[in-house]
């Protein structure tokens, strides 16, 4: 009898500080196959593999991240992979800040953002780690030609 195969985790590009990727990390219940990158660069080239999803954070790269994102959404072989917007540093946004930034992702064709720092205040660290795998493992399961994901808005 064989045992039964384990698919492999799913590969995802984490666009952010190294401080900020291990918060995320460490925040994560179940196994992904993270990819950090560090500058807009860096991120380019490592989107060549194809992930599954790209996480970015707000302070990637000195404020690149939405530089990030028009990037894959200009270029046809990307413009369906998911993106995420993450804020994990720094405490808190206010509310209006949070909208702001949630509405400019969706606007540029982003599909989540995740202030950390308020689900955990809201939900508890093992609450908001669930939230957050549940979100980060939906959104590397989409088909990658369906660009016109729906943003998924749990606040």
């Amino acid at each position: 009898m064989s045992t039964p195969s384990v698919p492999p985790a799913p590969h995802v590009l984490v666009a952010d500080a190294p401080e900020a990727v291990d918060v995320f990390r460490r925040a994560l219940t179940a196994p992904f196959e993270l990819v950090p990158v560090e500058n807009l660069d860096a991120a380019k080239a490592a989107l060549q593999a194809g992930p599954a999803l790209v996480v970015c954070g707000c302070h990637f790269d000195e404020g690149h991240m939405y530089d990030l994102l028009r990037h894959m959404k200009a270029a046809p072989a990307l413009a369906g992979t998911p993106f995420m917007a993450i804020r994990s540093l720094e405490g808190e946004l206010d509310d209006a800040l949070y909208e702001s930034v949630k509405i400019a992702v969706r606007a540029l064709g982003g599909n989540a953002f995740v202030d950390l720092l308020r689900w955990q205040r809201k939900y508890g660290p093992a609450g908001a780690g669930h939230r957050l795998t549940q979100l980060v493992a939906s959104l590397a399961a989409l088909p990658h030609g369906d660009s016109a994901n729906p943003m998924h808005s749990r606040t």
